[in-house]
Order: structure tokens, then sequence, then C-alpha cells
């Protein structure tokens, strides 16, 4: 379960930032994008955040 409430966490980072080319420089990443690896530290570190406050992340049943 943690695994896919922290994907559903990074689904909603990764939603709030845009990546933006540059045809002169492929590499370039505007100030509003954010990297796959900082996209997860982010969503562990609220996970972390919300259980240590007592929270519970579970998943509805179908």
């Amino acid at each position: 379960m943690p695994d896919e409430a922290a994907n559903a966490i990074e689904a909603g980072i990764r939603s709030a930032f845009t990546a933006y080319s540059r045809d002169d420089d492929p590499d370039w990443r505007s100030s509003c994008w954010i990297k796959p690896d900082e996209c997860s530290h982010l969503a562990a570190s609220i996970l972390k955040e919300l259980a240590a406050r007592g929270f519970e992340i579970v998943k509805k049943p179908a």
C-alpha cells in the first residue's frame, strides 16, 4: 500500500510541474520542472510526515 500511495503522490507532484525544452539545449529545464528522483523524495517525505502525525493511507474497497 505505501508504494501505491507514493505513486499517487508522485503523480500529483509531477502534474504540478511542467517541462519545457529548448531546441538548442535539450537538457535545459525550466524553473518549473522537477526531476523524478526529487519527486520520489518529496513523496516519501510526505508519507513519513503523515505517518508521524498519526495519519494512515488506506485503499478504499472497489
